[in-house]
């Protein structure tokens, strides 16, 4: 690749005797990577990628190398790809569960998916995305990994700051920024950078920093990154937000991860905390460029924004199960869903802290932290569970990418020349004796869709944008 002349001029100058072999790490191919998906992948195929794939040092969870967007391990929600230097975000935020935790500027979903599997099932993460179709795709991946304590909202950080206040124990924040450390991976990212792109955006980051910590809870804590190796985007931020905001302190790492450079103090006004931070350089490790700092608030970082009003809502009693709605579903919603719970399910999922929505028919499991409150604009509200038509419940695509071979009473597990019929969208005939209603769909033991069995003939319901 051509470099530009004052990104080289800048980089020969703070890197010096480092300068040659960054340049020279530039020129090698971008480093592939992928995350297992704690929640869905089984012991074999755990096995199979300990076995033959080298595991990324800064993440339990991850593995080098690259597995084809059709392999069923992709579809069916078992792998995440995502670069490797890019797993060490969430690995640094380390959410425990329970926690509120925000993931700021979330698409494509690398970091909200890794985010997602740390905390389990316990805890509520809401996933923002300001722009409406970027946010789309990073919705279509948290559908896909199963978890059913995410929502995706899509919000500019100053509004979703007015909705939230001093909610989130935890925000991280992979800002926008001039993306230097993807200049081998993404070419195109060499044509829009300069020396005033650099500061366009450490301004811009200053902005999103400012909303975030008005959404932060008395000692929450906050984590940076960026995918730029710009100093001006990295320690110099991380400098200006310690002077802003007296409350906060740099978390130095306690885990030495190897091949990962401090923060450079000399590069953001001597500010000894900066060693807390984390660098990823290329010619230093096997990944694309990151930095990442973990700041701790001691009590209250600013002043809450006035909080909307919020218009508390009563919930009916739940005596039988879970499943007679804490909020909308008539007496028909809730036989209908009973009963689709019944025959499909022998271990029926926990929505003990969700709260049951229905908007036009369609069914949503709602984390009842959020049901209360009002403005806020969701790409995916919960869990969609389904969709009410008459006289029956039709799940969603969604429901069954978050059930579990456990949970479930049958799944029928599909040949290799069924597989590639199903995920063309053909329906299948089959030689069984089940009864007539709905299966988990699967095929090397990972379920991947629906069926509709009539007849020893399972319809497809492999949602059609998927199917190729």
């Amino acid at each position: 690749m051509t470099l530009p002349q004052a990104f080289i001029d800048k980089y020969q100058h703070l890197l010096g005797a480092d300068a040659d072999a960054f340049f020279a790490s530039l020129q090698e191919p971008a480093v592939a990577g992928f995350r297992v998906n704690p929640h869905k992948i089984n012991f074999d195929l755990q096995q199979q990628f300990n076995r033959d794939y080298q595991p990324v040092p800064w993440n339990a969870s991850g593995f080098y190398g690259k597995i084809s967007g059709h392999d069923i391990a992709q579809i069916s929600g078992g792998i995440y790809s995502q670069e490797p230097s890019a797993q060490g975000v969430a690995a640094l935020a380390d959410p425990q569960p329970g926690m509120r935790v925000l993931d700021l500027c979330a698409a494509p979903g690398g970091k909200t998916t890794q985010l997602a599997g740390l905390l389990a099932d316990q805890g509520l993460l809401v996933a923002n995305e300001i722009d409406r179709q970027r946010a789309k795709i990073l919705s279509e991946n948290v559908e896909r990994f199963g978890y059913d304590n995410v929502v995706v909202v899509n919000h500019d950080p100053d509004s979703l700051a007015a909705i939230l206040p001093q909610f989130f124990d935890l925000i991280v924040i992979d800002a926008p920024c001039s993306g230097e450390g993807m200049f081998r991976k993404d070419p195109d990212a060499i044509s829009y950078w300069s020396p005033d792109y650099v500061l366009q955006c450490q301004e811009r980051q200053r902005l999103i920093l400012r909303a975030a910590l008005k959404m932060l809870r008395p000692n929450g804590q906050v984590v940076y990154s960026t995918c730029t190796f710009a100093p001006e985007e990295d320690e110099e931020n991380i400098d200006w937000l310690l002077q802003e905001y007296e409350a906060l302190s740099v978390v130095t790492p306690t885990t030495t991860w190897p091949g990962v450079d401090e923060g450079r103090p000399e590069w953001g006004n001597d500010n000894p905390q900066l060693t807390g931070a984390r660098r990823f350089w290329p010619q230093h490790l096997a990944g694309e460029g990151h930095f990442m700092v973990k700041l701790q608030a001691n009590g209250l970082v600013t002043e809450a924004v006035p909080a909307r009003p919020i218009t508390q809502k009563k919930h009916a009693k739940n005596k039988r199960t879970v499943y007679k709605d804490k909020a909308q579903l008539t007496k028909e919603q809730q036989k209908l869903f009973q009963q689709f719970i019944d025959q499909t399910y022998q271990v029926a999922p926990d929505w003990t802290k969700k709260t049951f929505l229905v908007q036009k028919e369609q069914l949503f499991a709602v984390p009842n932290e959020l049901v209360a409150i009002e403005g806020l604009k969701y790409v995916r509200r919960g869990l969609w569970l389904g969709e009410f038509r008459k006289n029956r419940f039709v799940p969603n695509h969604a429901l069954i990418m978050a059930s579990t071979a456990t949970q479930l009473k049958t799944i029928i597990e599909l040949s290799e020349e069924q597989y590639q019929q199903y995920v063309h969208g053909d329906v299948i005939r089959l030689d069984t004796n089940l009864a007539k209603g709905w299966y988990g769909v699967s095929y090397q033991q990972q379920i991947f869709s629906w069926g509709y069995l009539v007849e020893r003939t399972l319809k497809n319901f492999y949602p059609k944008g998927l199917r190729f």
